[in-house]
C-alpha cells in the first residue's frame, strides 16, 4: 500500500508508483539510463540521482530541476513551543523502542543484519551503565505515523535524523527545525526522525501538517553524563532504528534532490566499510595545509602526543550518513566519550587526547579522529553550504573563480566541490525563509547542482571528467 502523498502536491510517493506523477507532468517521463562515474579511489560508481518521488530519473543533475513540487506553501515558522511531559514522567510508564539489557527488549533481536549491528552497539552501551540513553520513544501523537513508516522488521528504511532540545517556549531553535522539517516534506520523499532531548516542542507541529514527521524523545547526554549536547546527534543515529540516514542539524535545509544520497550511503557504507561517511569541511583544519596559516592557532586540530592517527582525509563536517553497518563503529568510539569506565578501553593516544582536550571532545572532533584512525578514507563533497546565501550563487550560476574555493595546499590545491543540496549554519529564520522561498518552485531547467573549480557540473560524472583525481565523492 502506499505511504499517504503530500497534502496538495503534484507528485506522489515513490511507493505510488511512475503513473501518477506521468500524469501530473501532462507528458510520459523517460526512462534515463544508469551512467558510471569514478570516485577518488578509482573505483566505479553508479550515479543515480533517485531524488524525490523521481527513481526513474539517473545521471544528470538537471533533471533535478524539473522536479520541485507544488505541494504545500512555505510557512513562515511561528515562535511558540508547548511544554510537554516527557514519556519517562509519565504515571503510567512508557515502552522504548529498545532497552538494557538487550534481552530484555520487546523486540526479537538478532535475526537479520541490522538488527545483529544493533544488538551490538546495544551490548556496547549497556555494559558501560549508559542504560538510560538507549531509550527512544515514540512520541504518542506520531505512533500512526511511525507505524506506517516502518517496514515489517520494524526499522525505517531510509530517513533524515535529526534532534533538538529546545529550552523554553519562546526558543528559536524550534524555528529553525520547524523550516527543516518543511523543506523535507516539500523536497523529499523520504520521512525525517526528529529525537527531542529537552522539554518544549513546536506548538504548530501535528501528523496533519508533516505526515512523514516521526517524533521521538529520549534522555539528554548532557543531563545524563555531562557529555556535550551534540552528541545525541550519534547516539540518534544509533537508536532511532534507520537503517540508511543522513543526519541533519537543526540550523540545516534541505534543497532538490537531497534523496539521492540515501541510494549512495547504501553503497558506500557496507560491511567491507563499517563506517559514516562525512561532507568535506569548508576548513581543512590541518596544521600542514596552507588554508589555516591566516588563522590563529586554535582553529587547526592539534594532537597531544605523537603516535596519534595519520589523517587519512581532509577534516570532515558532522553532518554524516550512515547505515546499519556503522552502528557497532558508533556505539563503541561514543562509549569512550559518555562513559568512564569504557574510556579506560580506549586506545592511550585517545585517552591522552581527551586530558589534553579538558574533556572538551565534540562529536565532530570524535567523528574525524576516530575515522583517521580506522585509515578510512571515503569523504562526500560538500553537500552543506556554509551559508543559506551561498544558494545565490546557485541560482545566478555564477562563474567567479574564487566563489566558495576553500583550497588547501594538501588535499584540495583547486579547492572543495560543493553540491547544493544542504544550507547550514540556517539561524535566522528569515534569511532561510527568503532563500527556500527562491527555491520552493524554481524549475529552471539551466540550473545544475555541483560547483568546483569555478565551473559548475549537470552530474557527477561531468564533475569526475574534469578531476578524476577530486578526493571528495558525488
Amino acid at each position: 500500500a502506499c505511504l499517504p502523498c503530500d497534502r496538495g502536491s503534484i507528485l506522489a510517493q515513490e511507493a505510488c508508483g511512475d503513473a501518477l506523477l506521468q500524469t501530473a507532468a501532462g507528458r510520459q517521463t523517460p526512462v534515463l539510463g544508469r551512467s558510471v562515474t569514478l570516485n577518488f579511489t578509482g573505483k566505479q560508481f553508479p550515479f543515480h540521482v533517485g531524488l524525490a518521488h523521481q527513481h526513474v530519473a539517473k545521471g544528470d543533475l538537471r533533471l533535478l530541476q524539473f522536479m520541485a513540487k507544488a505541494g504545500n506553501p512555505l510557512e513562515f515558522p511561528a515562535l511558540g513551543h508547548k511544554a510537554i511531559t516527557l514519556p519517562w514522567e509519565l504515571a503510567s510508564g512508557a515502552t522504548p523502542l529498545l532497552k538494557c539489557p538487550p534481552d530484555a527488549t520487546n523486540h526479537e533481536m538478532a535475526k537479520n543484519e541490522p538488527d545483529k549491528n544493533l544488538n551490538t552497539a546495544l551490548e556496547i552501551y549497556c555494559s558501560a551503565g549508559l542504560t538510560s540513553l538507549v531509550e527512544f520513544f515514540v512520541d504518542t501523537d506520531y505512533e500512526e505515523s511511525y507505524k506506517s513508516l516502518t517496514d515489517t522488521d520494524g526499522w525505517i528504511d531510509k530517513a533524515f535524523v535529526a534532534f533538538m532540545g529546545l529550552s523554553s517556549d519562546g526558543d528559536p531553535i524550534g524555528q529553525e527545525i520547524d523550516l527543516l522539517v518543511q523543506s523535507v516534506h516539500h523536497f523529499s520523499s523520504k520521512p525525517i526522525v526528529v529525537t527531542n532531548y529537552g522539554g518544549f516542542i513546536p506548538k504548530t507541529w501535528s501528523r496533519q501538517r508533516f505526515p512523514r514527521l516521526v517524533l521521538m524523545h529520549a534522555r539528554s547526554t548532557s543531563g545524563e553524563v555531562g557529555a556535550s549536547f551534540n552528541f545525541n546527534k550519534l547516539i540518534s543515529m544509533i537508536f532511532t532504528k534507520v537503517k540508511t540516514g543522513i543526519a541533519l542539524d537543526a540550523d540545516q535545509w534541505v534543497n532538490h534532490g537531497l534523496d539521492y544520497l540515501f541510494e549512495r550511503a547504501a553503497e558506500e557504507t557496507s560491511a567491507n566499510y563499517p563506517y559514516p561517511i562525512m561532507p568535506v569541511h569548508w576548513m581543512s583544519r590541518d596544521p600542514d595545509s596552507s588554508d589555516m596559516k591566516g588563522y590563529p592557532k586554535g582553529y587547526a586540530y592539534q594532537f597531544a602526543v605523537p603516535d596519534s592517527p595519520h589523517r587519512s582525509m581532509r577534516w570532515g563536517h558532522a553532518h554524516p550518513t550512515w547505515t546499519h553497518y556503522a552502528l557497532p563503529w558508533l556505539a563503541k568510539w561514543t562509549s569512550y566519550i559518555l562513559s568512564n569506565s569504557e574510556r579506560e578501553q580506549a586506545p592511550i593516544w585517545f585517552q591522552q587526547q581527551v586530558i589534553w582536550q579538558r574533556g572538551a571532545i565534540e562529536d565532530e572532533d570524535l567523528l574525524n579522529v576516530a575515522l583517521w584512525a580506522d585509515n578510512a578514507t571515503k569523504q562526500w563533497c560538500k553537500f552543506d553550504t556554509p551559508s543559506p546565501w551561498d544558494f545565490k550563487w546557485y541560482l545566478e550560476q555564477s562563474m567567479e573563480r574564487q566563489l566558495m574555493l576553500a583550497d588547501d595546499s594538501k588535499w584540495y590545491p583547486k579547492g572543495i566541490a560543493y553540491i547544493f543540496f544542504t544550507a547550514h549554519d540556517a539561524k535566522d529564520p528569515s534569511d532561510s525563509y527568503n532563500m527556500l522561498n527562491s527555491l520552493w518552485s524554481n524549475t529552471d531547467d539551466r540550473l545544475k547542482a555541483i560547483y568546483y573549480d569555478g565551473r559548475w557540473f549537470a552530474s557527477g560524472t561531468d564533475l569526475a571528467m574534469y578531476d578524476p583525481n577530486l578526493k571528495c565523492m558525488a
